[in-house]
């Protein structure tokens, strides 16, 4: 059930599939270019910045949203189950990394596999700050504040480029998702 959730939230996180048709300008862009450059830059820059917003830490490994994922799986070792399928909002492989608790799923950008959503999957890892699948939502509360986002039992933390969506049902933390800010990366 906790896959298919999974599966059904990445889908979500990755709407818009489909080829997106570029106008083609043959005209001379000599000023857009130097433009161009400098996104192509500022972009390259933000995916190389320090990390921050919300995190995931598992046996002393820390794990940001939109970081290179490379260092993160040689620190954790051998996952127990590995999948890629074609993105739909990047250009290559989306991939899978399931660990004993969690699964870390990852996004293609100019050449690097980065963070876009560690999902908690059972009660044996936690957040940092301790709350865990199962918890009470005034746990939650007490631990992340309440500016938070609320629709139908879903609780989202914004941070920097970091969101962490809490899902509760009956008082209970039935879910716990952290998800990488991605809008404008393509």
């Amino acid at each position: 059930m906790r896959k298919i959730f999974l599966f059904i939230l990445v889908a979500m996180l990755f709407t818009g599939c489909g080829a997106k048709e570029e106008p083609i300008d043959n005209k001379d862009n000599s000023d857009n270019t130097v433009e161009d450059k400098n996104e192509a830059e500022s972009k390259q820059e933000d995916t190389t910045k320090e990390p921050s917003g919300f995190f995931f830490e598992n046996n002393g490994v820390s794990i940001y949203m939109n970081t290179d994922v490379a260092p993160v799986v040689d620190a954790l070792g051998e996952s127990l189950e590995y999948f890629e399928s074609e993105s739909c909002a990047f250009k290559g492989l989306d991939k899978f990394y399931t660990y004993p608790g969690f699964e870390i799923t990852t996004y293609p950008l100019d050449g690097k596999d980065y963070v876009s959503v560690v999902y908690l999957m059972d009660d044996t890892v936690s957040t940092p700050e301790g709350i865990y699948l199962g918890s009470a939502v005034e746990d939650m509360i007490a631990a992340y504040g309440d500016n938070y986002e609320e629709s139908s039992g879903s609780y989202t933390y914004t941070k920097d480029e970091s969101k962490l969506q809490f899902i509760a049902k009956d008082d209970a933390i039935i879910s716990i998702t952290y998800l990488a800010d991605v809008e404008g990366l393509e």
